[in-house]
């Protein structure tokens, strides 16, 4: 079946783990203090993002689980994913200014 889609539709789901997890501490290994901090800033500004995060990267659902656990379609839990994502690495790097 996927041999019939045109070759841009066969374009890999990002995976959880692709959550921005360039910050280090300085032992090498993931600031998850920052990420924590990054993570509650971004849900205060937008709960619903905030919560797709969490079931994604730490809940390890897939984007239909997680459009099923929000009611809403994997469309949007794709879009929504794309954007905090976004949103934490550049909070994470320092560059949000609000």
């Amino acid at each position: 079946m996927n041999a019939a889609r045109p070759p841009c539709s066969r374009v890999p789901a990002v995976a959880p783990s692709a959550v921005p997890a360039t910050v280090t501490s300085p032992s090498g290994g993931t600031d998850v203090i920052a990420l924590d901090e990054a993570l509650t800033r971004l849900a205060g500004l937008y709960p619903e993002q905030g919560r797709l995060v969490e079931l994604r990267y730490f809940g390890g659902l897939t984007i239909e689980e997680t459009g099923e656990a929000m009611g809403i379609s994997p469309a949007t839990v794709k879009r929504q994913w794309t954007v905090a994502r976004a949103w934490l690495l550049r909070d994470l790097k320092g560059d949000v200014t609000l």
